[in-house]
């Protein structure tokens, strides 16, 4: 008897985790179109477009999305829309007014209201670099910033030009090149270098670098390149969760350089570094973890790392 309900238990305990999994899949597959929706200034997004994209219906869909991230499909994109405003009060001339329409507020007062709720400052505060209350250093799908001395690497990389969505076909012609060449792919430690504003990306193409880091005695062919990254102090976030959603850690990255006293730049901080835990894929069912990265200015002797 106890064993047939241990069986029991085990088989809806494993029920449970194939559903999940499954309600996590057409949420992440989910990903590309919502990244899609922040690029539109409307209030909104809809989701029954979205649920349809994703083959779901949109009461079911509007469910295992809240279940699966704790919050509604308009919430989350409402967290990124603010990301992205904040970025550009930090890193644009933009009067205040044009910022908040790009994001889909047609007043300055909700606009200021939903911006101090979610940083602790009012935009005027934030674009004068001068936060009224601590700096939120978690964002969604980041977390876990600190400083870090990053040690000096030999990368073999593959120079791309285009969008963030369109590295996959790189990634895949670099992971390719190592296997042909005796190389496990797994075994990498695979970089990547965004060298544009990540801004930009939402609408044209930028460049990065694809990579991996390699010994001094690796002999570069067929197209690949060879660079250095020098050893330098950075600031460093880790982020997890679709790679889509990569450029908008960057983005809560330099906003936090700034408004932590780190970097008095005023354009953003760029090239920035991705090392990414595997070999990325980008299929939008995947959950990616990942070291996203920028310089700071040189370390005075003796200094050591904050994490």
């Amino acid at each position: 008897m106890q064993e047939s309900a241990q069986k029991g238990s085990a088989a809806r305990g494993a029920m449970r985790s194939t559903t999940a999994a499954l309600h996590d899949s057409r949420v992440l597959s989910a990903i590309p179109h919502i990244v899609t929706a922040l690029r539109d200034a409307s209030p909104g997004v809809d989701v029954d477009v979205i649920a349809r994209q994703v083959h779901t219906a949109p009461h079911y869909f509007r469910k295992i999305f809240r279940d699966t991230t704790g919050e509604s499909v308009q919430r989350y994109v409402r967290r990124y829309r603010l990301e992205i405003a904040v970025y550009r009060l930090v890193f644009t001339d933009w009067p205040v007014y044009e910022v908040a329409a790009r994001c889909g507020y047609s007043a300055h007062a909700p606009f200021t209201r939903a911006v101090r709720e979610a940083f602790g400052s009012t935009p005027a505060e934030l674009r004068r670099r001068e936060p009224t209350g601590p700096w939120l250093e978690s964002g969604p799908g980041c977390s876990e910033l600190m400083e870090v001395d990053s040690p000096g690497r030999l990368v073999a990389f593959l120079r791309h030009f285009g969008t963030h969505a369109s590295l996959a076909g790189r990634w895949q012609q670099l992971r390719d090149w190592l296997e042909v060449h005796g190389y496990e792919p797994d075994e990498q430690q695979p970089l990547e270098i965004t060298h544009d504003d990540p801004e930009f990306y939402r609408d044209g193409s930028i460049r990065f670098d694809v990579g991996t880091a390699v010994p001094e005695a690796f002999v570069p062919s067929d197209g690949i390149g060879l660079q250095v990254i020098p050893a330098q102090r950075r600031l460093r976030i880790t982020h997890c969760g679709p790679v889509h959603l990569i450029p908008y850690t960057f983005m809560h990255l330099a906003v936090s350089a700034v408004m932590l006293g780190l970097y008095d730049g005023t354009h953003p901080p760029v090239p920035y570094l991705v090392e990414y835990e595997r070999m990325p894929w980008f299929l939008p069912e995947a959950r990616t973890t990942a070291w996203v990265s920028l310089p700071l200015r040189p370390v005075p002797p003796g200094s050591g790392p904050t994490g």
